[in-house]
Protein backbone atom coordinates (compact mmCIF):
# COMPACT_ATOMS: atom_id res chain seq x y z
CA UNK A 1 0.00 0.00 0.00
CA UNK A 2 1.36 3.22 -0.93
CA UNK A 3 1.73 6.03 2.17
CA UNK A 4 1.17 9.65 1.24
CA UNK A 5 4.79 11.21 2.69
CA UNK A 6 4.27 14.26 5.31
CA UNK A 7 6.03 16.27 2.53
CA UNK A 8 3.22 16.05 0.37
CA UNK A 9 0.56 15.92 3.07
CA UNK A 10 1.74 19.40 3.89
CA UNK A 11 1.87 20.47 0.17
CA UNK A 12 -1.25 19.65 -0.11
CA UNK A 13 -2.70 21.19 3.36
CA UNK A 14 -0.82 24.76 2.61
CA UNK A 15 -1.65 24.64 -0.75
CA UNK A 16 -5.64 23.52 -1.25
CA UNK A 17 -6.90 23.64 2.21
CA UNK A 18 -7.37 19.97 2.94
CA UNK A 19 -7.72 18.02 6.24
CA UNK A 20 -5.76 14.81 6.84
CA UNK A 21 -9.02 12.95 6.60
CA UNK A 22 -9.21 14.13 2.90
CA UNK A 23 -5.57 12.93 1.93
CA UNK A 24 -5.97 9.53 0.80
CA UNK A 25 -3.82 7.31 -1.91
CA UNK A 26 -7.22 7.43 -3.86
CA UNK A 27 -8.21 11.01 -3.59
CA UNK A 28 -8.69 11.70 -7.09
CA UNK A 29 -7.97 15.68 -7.26
CA UNK A 30 -10.70 16.69 -10.32
CA UNK A 31 -13.54 14.79 -9.43
CA UNK A 32 -13.03 14.40 -5.46
CA UNK A 33 -10.96 17.82 -4.10
CA UNK A 34 -12.86 19.79 -7.39
CA UNK A 35 -9.40 20.83 -8.47
CA UNK A 36 -9.81 20.65 -12.58
CA UNK A 37 -9.25 23.45 -15.68
CA UNK A 38 -7.27 25.94 -14.77
CA UNK A 39 -6.53 25.29 -11.27
CA UNK A 40 -4.91 21.87 -12.45
CA UNK A 41 -2.41 24.39 -14.25
CA UNK A 42 -1.83 25.97 -11.14
CA UNK A 43 -1.46 23.09 -8.84
CA UNK A 44 0.52 21.06 -11.42
CA UNK A 45 3.08 24.09 -11.71
CA UNK A 46 3.52 24.58 -7.81
CA UNK A 47 4.01 20.77 -7.66
CA UNK A 48 6.54 20.58 -9.86
CA UNK A 49 8.07 24.06 -8.25
CA UNK A 50 8.09 22.20 -4.56
CA UNK A 51 9.17 18.74 -5.34
CA UNK A 52 12.53 17.49 -7.34
CA UNK A 53 10.34 15.73 -10.16
CA UNK A 54 11.26 16.08 -13.91
CA UNK A 55 8.41 16.84 -15.89
CA UNK A 56 8.80 13.77 -17.98
CA UNK A 57 5.83 13.54 -20.47
CA UNK A 58 3.18 15.17 -18.29
CA UNK A 59 0.55 16.65 -20.50
CA UNK A 60 -1.88 19.22 -19.06
CA UNK A 61 -4.85 18.59 -21.67
CA UNK A 62 -4.39 14.15 -20.95
CA UNK A 63 -5.49 15.32 -17.07
CA UNK A 64 -7.74 17.85 -17.42
CA UNK A 65 -11.11 18.86 -18.47
CA UNK A 66 -10.83 21.66 -21.22
CA UNK A 67 -12.69 25.14 -20.17
CA UNK A 68 -13.91 25.91 -23.83
CA UNK A 69 -15.67 28.91 -24.90
CA UNK A 70 -20.00 28.67 -24.95
CA UNK A 71 -19.79 29.58 -28.64
CA UNK A 72 -17.43 26.04 -29.62
CA UNK A 73 -20.10 23.94 -28.55
CA UNK A 74 -21.79 23.69 -31.77
CA UNK A 75 -18.54 23.06 -33.53
CA UNK A 76 -17.37 20.22 -30.85
CA UNK A 77 -21.12 18.62 -31.17
CA UNK A 78 -20.71 18.60 -35.18
CA UNK A 79 -17.02 17.22 -34.80
CA UNK A 80 -18.75 14.71 -32.40
CA UNK A 81 -21.32 13.40 -34.48
CA UNK A 82 -19.33 13.38 -37.73
CA UNK A 83 -16.38 11.93 -35.73
CA UNK A 84 -18.73 8.89 -34.98
CA UNK A 85 -20.25 8.82 -38.27
CA UNK A 86 -16.82 7.52 -39.88
CA UNK A 87 -15.38 5.62 -37.46
CA UNK A 88 -17.99 3.63 -35.66
CA UNK A 89 -20.95 3.20 -38.31
CA UNK A 90 -18.59 3.10 -41.29
CA UNK A 91 -15.01 1.89 -40.49
CA UNK A 92 -16.74 -0.07 -37.63
CA UNK A 93 -13.96 1.25 -34.96
CA UNK A 94 -14.60 2.46 -31.72
CA UNK A 95 -14.60 6.90 -31.60
CA UNK A 96 -11.23 8.00 -30.08
CA UNK A 97 -12.44 9.17 -26.93
CA UNK A 98 -11.44 13.23 -25.53
CA UNK A 99 -11.97 12.38 -22.13
CA UNK A 100 -9.45 13.08 -19.46
CA UNK A 101 -7.71 10.50 -17.00
CA UNK A 102 -7.54 11.39 -13.37
CA UNK A 103 -4.90 12.56 -11.33
CA UNK A 104 -4.75 10.74 -7.74
CA UNK A 105 -2.91 11.32 -4.76
CA UNK A 106 -1.16 8.04 -5.10
CA UNK A 107 0.08 9.40 -8.68
CA UNK A 108 1.87 12.69 -7.40
CA UNK A 109 3.49 10.32 -5.06
CA UNK A 110 4.67 8.12 -6.92
CA UNK A 111 6.05 10.56 -9.37
CA UNK A 112 8.19 11.76 -6.24
CA UNK A 113 9.33 8.53 -5.54
CA UNK A 114 10.41 7.76 -8.92
CA UNK A 115 11.42 11.51 -9.51
CA UNK A 116 9.83 11.72 -12.98
CA UNK A 117 6.56 12.06 -14.19
CA UNK A 118 5.43 8.72 -16.79
CA UNK A 119 2.28 8.98 -17.54
CA UNK A 120 2.21 4.60 -18.64
CA UNK A 121 3.98 4.13 -15.10
CA UNK A 122 1.93 6.32 -13.25
CA UNK A 123 -1.27 5.74 -14.61
CA UNK A 124 -1.14 1.86 -14.63
CA UNK A 125 -0.44 1.83 -11.27
CA UNK A 126 -3.65 3.91 -10.73
CA UNK A 127 -5.50 1.36 -12.88
CA UNK A 128 -7.02 3.33 -15.01
CA UNK A 129 -7.30 1.86 -19.00
CA UNK A 130 -5.52 4.45 -21.12
CA UNK A 131 -5.85 2.58 -24.39
CA UNK A 132 -9.35 0.48 -24.21
CA UNK A 133 -9.62 -2.48 -26.36
CA UNK A 134 -11.47 -1.95 -29.82
CA UNK A 135 -15.07 -3.44 -29.70
CA UNK A 136 -15.21 -6.88 -32.61
CA UNK A 137 -18.51 -5.56 -34.29
CA UNK A 138 -17.79 -4.13 -37.05
CA UNK A 139 -19.22 -1.20 -39.12
CA UNK A 140 -21.40 -1.67 -41.82
CA UNK A 141 -18.51 -0.46 -44.71
CA UNK A 142 -16.54 -3.52 -43.24
CA UNK A 143 -18.67 -5.90 -43.99
CA UNK A 144 -19.47 -4.77 -47.09
CA UNK A 145 -15.45 -4.80 -48.34
CA UNK A 146 -15.53 -8.17 -47.13
CA UNK A 147 -18.03 -9.42 -49.11
CA UNK A 148 -16.06 -8.46 -52.13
Amino acid sequence: MLIISEKLKEFLIDTEKLSEEEIQPSTRIAEDLGIDGIDTLYFMDSYFETFPIDVGDFDLRRYSSDETQVLLIIPMILFALFRFLIWQLLMGKPALKLTSECITLAMLQQAIDDGVWNCARLESLAGTQVYPHPSKKSGWFARIRSKT
